[in-house]
């Protein structure tokens, strides 16, 4: 017997095309017949070329399915679009301002997707507090766990302290629970709470860079900067390459006035994540050298970063008004009154600007009594 190549159909020897389908029928040479021993052989082989053909039909049902979903996302994304498009004219004829609205929507789009990534970040560490229990009751365990996530993922951080408390009560050496309840403790400014458990987990495992960070933290929080720094020394040590660690201490290194040491390590946190708060960290200090130009790029670069971060324009403005750079200055009070319009500091420098003002020139001598970069509070003005 002959079996077809086009549709697998047996044939006698006699026939020179398949009886079925009419394709001519290929006899490979040097070969024995198909109705020797190997017959059972070949059928093995045309099974499984039959179940890969079946797999490949069933894969492409499934691309046409794919296809037809995206087209009509895609049509339904058109319909959206032109909904959105009609809207924006029509608030723009009755007089509204839409100059913002693709800025504020992508920024909008942008914290969604860190709010999905955040909250997947938590599942992933509540997955591992459970990984890590070896007690006799998990299902309790697992219930105050659950309870203490839907707390957390709704912002209310504060209520889950009770659930994160029992659960680490039973189960005290479960390290990743006491340094979540640590960072809960922090968040609600409870430093003393936070650092026993931050204790509790060093004991265990000391080389853990997450809680030795947090500790650093809390000792710059209650001023005891030169153990706060002997820690971040040591979290930079454990992990080099994290731009968190290196910012902090620069920041630290700041503000006992080691510039040198502080510019070194904030321009290593630039190297790894760019960040618009260690810009302008990076200005104050240059300012402080008299690297006035090299401040200005500082915080153009942070504004370039975080748009919203209205100290940073006004910051920029000083530094424009002081270099006689009145209508940037100008643009950069006006930005920042825009995006705060409640702090007085702000209004006062865009009144200065109008017809009935003394004029910028006349607000020179104030300018460095202002300009409060030299300062390095840059964290604590970020912050409102």
């Amino acid at each position: 017997m002959i079996h077809c190549q086009n549709c697998t159909t047996r044939n006698p020897l006699s026939l020179e095309f398949c009886w079925k389908c009419g394709s001519r029928l290929l006899v490979a040479s040097g070969l024995t017949g198909f109705d020797s021993p190997m017959a059972f052989m070949d059928e093995h082989v045309l099974e499984r070329i039959s179940a890969i053909e079946y797999s490949l039909s069933t894969l492409t049902k499934r691309i046409d399915s794919l296809m037809d979903t995206v087209e009509r996302v895609a049509a339904s994304n058109f319909i959206d679009h032109t909904m959105i498009e009609t809207l924006t004219d029509s608030l723009e004829s009755a007089g509204i301002n839409l100059e913002n609205l693709e800025a504020e929507w992508r920024k909008r789009v942008d914290s969604r997707i860190l709010e999905t990534e955040e909250v997947d970040r938590l599942g992933g560490r509540m997955e591992r507090i459970m990984d890590s229990y070896r007690g006799p009751d998990r299902k309790q365990f697992g219930l105050w766990v659950e309870k203490s996530y839907d707390l957390l993922v709704a912002d209310r951080a504060s209520e889950s302290q009770h659930f994160l408390k029992l659960a680490y009560q039973h189960d005290p050496a479960n390290h990743e629970l006491g340094q979540l309840l640590a960072e809960v403790y922090f968040q609600s400014k409870e430093y003393k709470s936070a650092r026993a458990c931050l204790n509790q987990v060093l004991e265990k495992k000391p080389d853990h860079f997450e809680a030795t960070f947090l500790m650093a933290l809390i000792h710059q929080k209650k001023g005891n900067l030169r153990e706060a720094q002997a820690r971040l020394e040591t979290a930079i040590g454990l992990k080099k390459d994290s731009s968190a660690a290196h910012a902090s201490l620069g920041s630290l290194l700041a503000a006992v006035g080691n510039r040198q040491q502080a510019l070194k390590h904030l321009s290593t946190a630039l190297k790894l994540k760019p960040s618009a708060p260690v810009h302008f960290l990076m200005g104050a200090i240059c300012y402080g050298q008299g690297q006035h130009k090299r401040a200005i790029q500082h915080l153009r670069q942070a504004t370039r970063l975080d748009p919203q971060f209205g100290e940073a324009h006004y910051q920029l403005g000083l530094l424009c008004l002081e270099m006689n750079w009145l209508r940037k200055a100008q643009e950069c009070f006006k930005t920042a009154q825009a995006l705060n319009p409640r702090e007085t500091r702000y209004r006062k420098r865009v009144r200065s600007f109008s017809g009935d003002a003394t004029g910028p020139d006349q607000l020179n001598g104030l300018i460095r009594e202002e300009l409060r970069l030299v300062k390095c509070d840059a964290g604590s003005k970020r912050t409102k």
